[in-house]
């Protein structure tokens, strides 16, 4: 996790907009994949997190099928990492306090979508924020939605790819939890 969080540190000095963006891949009931990008949260204890509407897609995939993968890419630097474990509900604290670091058209818009459910158009949206906009007047402090949660990301494998070299033989390093320990392979690219 240090290597990740180092590796990310570097993506944002070297001026990368999205060095908090992930990949993250759910699977739904059926088995069929989804892929989307969600922006990661360091929680204590070094797990991985992400916030979302609770009645969200993803919030349904993981329901029914717990284990993800989350992959960071940062074409500046030639890098990318993999995340594979299991996702579980982050406390309610957590989520609430991820919630108010969010912008307050953030917070409104979060109020006024439910993410991933079928509008007729984009001007369901606009009313909605309005509305949102409405209900909780500027200086007004925007509560926690009922549906807002969070969860978190218990790694039980990192892979770690230092790309860029001519002859495409890229650095990689997998990173395997064996009961306590964390054990490593070099892999061939």
């Amino acid at each position: 996790m240090r290597l990740l969080l180092s590796w990310q540190a570097a993506a944002r000095e070297a001026g990368d907009p999205q060095a908090d963006l992930m990949a993250l891949s759910t699977t739904d009931a059926s088995g069929e994949p989804r892929l989307r990008n969600v922006s990661m949260k360091p929680i204590e204890d070094h797990l991985i997190g992400f916030v979302t509407d609770g009645r969200s897609g993803k919030a349904r995939d993981i329901a029914a099928r717990p284990r993800v993968a989350v992959m960071f890419t940062w074409m500046t630097l030639r890098r990318q990492v993999t995340v594979r474990g299991a996702a579980v509900r982050m406390s309610e604290e957590r989520a609430a306090r991820e919630f108010h670091r969010r912008s307050r058209p953030a917070r409104l818009g979060s109020w006024a979508s439910h993410q991933s459910a079928p509008i007729t158009d984009r001007g369901v949206l606009d009313a909605a924020f309005a509305a949102a906009e409405r209900r909780w007047p500027e200086g007004t402090p925007v509560p926690v939605p009922p549906h807002w949660t969070g969860y978190v990301i218990d790694p039980a494998e990192f892979e770690f790819v230092q790309a860029g070299r001519p002859d495409r033989l890229h650095d990689r390093d997998r990173y395997r939890l064996a009961g306590d320990t964390w054990v490593r392979q070099v892999l061939g690219s």
